[in-house]
């Protein structure tokens, strides 16, 4: 039994270190299975950050040009903000529009405004009923309806007029100033009389309803530069240097000869006045008129002639 017992001592002891022994050599073997499990971890884990970096980079790439451009939820709510102040401003501009349409539309038909006075200065040649006739208003026109522009280039297109301004007076009334062209001469041109200004420029037919008796104006050919000189002739005579008057005189001719020659038919006496030193040939011959009626001699003069710094008296045959 002693011996028994020691072999079976013998025995659990040998398993004991059987047992020992083995789990020591399993515990020796871990060690390399750990380390083959981290390395696997290790490698593992660097192909999952290598795909991880390859997911990443699209999107930094997208943040960073989000954070380049500019964020369009401001953008679009301020272009819808200024849509809609556009939609309401030309909402109410088109309904002033309307509105202010309206308005002229009623202004214009109301008998409120209607024209029941028209005030007229400056003409001398032409008659009222002339100036309205030119000017394309009458009373009980709408003074709203009338555009003054319309009315004085109606009124300078003319011929009698130079200048025209009209003024409107709210409600009903019309202010017309005028400026005529005064006719001085009478100008026949193919075969027709005409009015004619102090520079000989025509103004309009003669006429029965605007007829003036004037003087009849000649100019031959190659005159144009003495026709200034006519209208120092009418101003010498208004002034009195030149003693005659307009009204005597029948005929001006102007001739590149002997200048600006008037005739006065009451007298049947020619006055001749050369147009180089106009002023003093004017005052030559103004001295030698008053003296030659302060001698009652002008009956037998038929010629006063002025130039080249002296006056030249011809006398008519009866005087002997």
């Amino acid at each position: 039994e002693a011996g028994s017992q020691d072999s079976i001592v013998t025995l659990l002891g040998k398993n004991k270190r059987a047992a020992r022994n083995a789990y020591t050599r399993k515990s020796a073997r871990r060690p390399e299975n750990s380390e083959g499990e981290g390395r696997l971890k290790r490698v593992l884990r660097k192909i999952g950050g290598l795909l991880r970096r390859r997911e990443k980079t699209p999107r930094n790439e997208v943040r960073e040009r989000e954070k380049d451009a500019p964020r369009p939820r401001g953008g679009l709510h301020r272009v819808a903000a200024l849509t809609l102040l556009l939609i309401l401003a030309a909402g109410m501009l088109f309904g002033a529009c309307r509105l202010s349409l309206w308005l002229y539309g009623q202004a214009t038909s109301s008998s409120f405004f209607a024209t029941r006075h028209i005030d007229i200065s400056g003409n001398v040649r032409l008659t009222r009923d002339m100036v309205l006739e030119y000017a394309g208003i009458k009373e009980g026109d709408n003074c709203l309806a009338v555009g003054i522009s319309d009315i004085e280039r109606r009124l300078r297109a003319t011929p009698w007029v130079a200048e025209a301004s009209v003024k409107r007076l709210l409600p009903d009334r019309f202010v017309i100033r005028l400026k005529e062209r005064m006719p001085s001469f009478w100008v026949q041109k193919d075969k027709t009389l005409y009015y004619a200004n102090e520079r000989g420029e025509i103004i309009a037919p003669v006429e029965s309803e605007n007829f003036l008796s004037l003087p009849t104006l000649h100019l031959e050919a190659d005159t144009e530069a003495s026709l200034p000189y006519l209208a120092r002739l009418m101003t010498d005579m208004q002034s009195g240097g030149l003693p005659v008057e307009a009204s005597a005189i029948a005929s001006v001719s102007v001739s590149a000869a002997k200048g600006i020659e008037v005739y006065l038919e009451d007298r049947e006496l020619r006055l001749s006045i050369a147009t180089d030193d106009w002023a003093g040939n004017i005052a030559r011959l103004g001295v030698t008129l008053s003296d030659l009626a302060r001698r009652q001699e002008l009956r037998y003069v038929r010629e006063v002639r002025a130039s080249d710094n002296s006056v030249w008296v011809i006398l008519n045959r009866a005087a002997g």
